[in-house]
């Protein structure tokens, strides 16, 4: 099974909790809807009617790993361009300043955000069409058709490879064969499908029964997070699929047979250990209807 991996460098991040508002909070990782933006920006895909992306929604699975240093609060001003908003402020509408000083119009509204500092992700993303995965490869090596600058959650949060290129943005080979217990301490947050509850945007069949059990045993906080979108009337509608967070810690260990997973194995640049990463994949179902 052949399998890109990124591994992402970035100095701050920010993946919105979409819900949160005057303090908007954050994810520790990005949601798969953020990582199959990055994909589209990086291939140049504009709309969803590209041949890109048609091919792209046809079988992609996403596993998704993350830590970070610290995390921040920043403290800043939102504007709001509505007519009402800015007659509040400047007590006209043709009016720009305040105490004689012009400003920018519109209202606005202090909004902290919750920013995360020096985040490591690692990415997996399969499908089934290996020629597509090797382009995606070589999109990213060379990214002359993006659209934006690269980046994971807000505009300013790019995404940088610290290590070389080829080892940063490498497919690899995952063997279907062979799986490796995996127990004790995981130092990752990573999202983990729901193998049972009934979700149609999740395909369901590449779970066994162990992997039920594990998901029954394992410790984390449930969310629906956001994959694919189709659009309706001009305005995005997202589906969601519901995970489990592990927010690093210990996975559950199974007395008789542990539990076992594909994984990917790598050495630590930095602290010259071997990393273990059980593969735990979400193959997403594109939800269909109508494309505007």
């Amino acid at each position: 099974m052949k399998v890109l991996r990124l591994k992402i460098y970035q100095p701050h991040a920010h993946y919105r909790i979409p819900f949160t508002f005057v303090r908007r909070h954050t994810y520790p990782i990005p949601p798969y809807s953020t990582v199959i933006g990055l994909i589209c920006n990086v291939l140049g895909i504009r709309n969803q009617e590209n041949e890109k992306f048609k091919a792209l929604k046809e079988g992609l699975s996403l596993a998704i790993y993350g830590k970070f240093q610290t995390m921040t609060r920043e403290y800043v001003w939102f504007r709001n361009f509505e007519v009402n908003a800015h007659n509040a402020r400047f007590s006209s509408p043709e009016n720009r300043s305040i105490n004689q000083v012009p400003e920018h119009p519109g209202g606005q509204i202090p909004i902290r955000i919750d920013v995360l500092e020096n985040v490591n992700l690692i990415i997996y993303i399969h499908h089934p069409d290996e020629i597509f995965l090797l382009e995606l490869a070589n999109a990213f090596v060379n990214s002359k058709n993006r659209i934006y600058p690269l980046h994971l959650g807000r505009a300013e949060d790019w995404i940088l490879f610290e290590e070389k290129l080829e080892d940063s943005i490498k497919i690899i080979d995952i063997d279907k064969s062979t799986k490796r217990p995996i127990y004790g301490k995981f130092d990752y947050y990573t999202w983990i499908p729901d193998p049972e509850r009934d979700n149609k945007y999740l395909d369901h069949s590449i779970y066994d029964k162990s992997f039920k059990i594990f998901f029954r045993k394992v410790k984390g906080s449930s969310h629906f997070i956001t994959s694919f979108y189709i659009i309706k009337n001009g305005i995005r509608n997202f589906k969601h699929i519901l995970v489990k967070l592990f927010e690093q810690g210990d996975f559950p260990f199974h007395f008789g047979k542990p539990f076992e997973f594909l994984y990917d194995k790598f050495t630590d640049n930095k602290t010259n250990k071997k990393i273990y990463i059980p593969l735990f994949f979400c193959k997403m179902l594109y939800p269909g209807g109508s494309i505007e």
